[in-house]
């Protein structure tokens, strides 16, 4: 066993930390944006079809959220009103 040679370092790194991207309203229009941006450049209908289709889901989430983030603030003003 003495010839066998380590494929590994023997040195052990953390893992580096992905930072979470959040889901706001704010990102899906962003990847909205760019699938709208990538689709004007493809060769075929189909492909530019999926795009355009990826990008009004992403504009629904988007409304969708920011219909969330509205009733969560109230529902914080409506909490706050109620403490004071």
């Amino acid at each position: 066993m003495s010839g066998l040679i380590h494929s590994f370092p023997t040195e052990v790194r953390a893992s580096a930390k992905v930072p979470i991207k959040r889901d706001t309203s704010e990102t899906c229009r962003e990847r909205a944006s760019a699938d709208l941006l990538k689709s004007v450049t493809m060769l075929t209908a189909n492909e530019r079809r999926t795009l355009e289709s990826s990008a009004a889901i992403w504009n629904l989430r988007a409304e969708l959220l920011d219909q969330v983030e509205a009733t969560a603030r109230k529902r914080a003003a409506n909490a706050a009103e109620l403490r004071a």
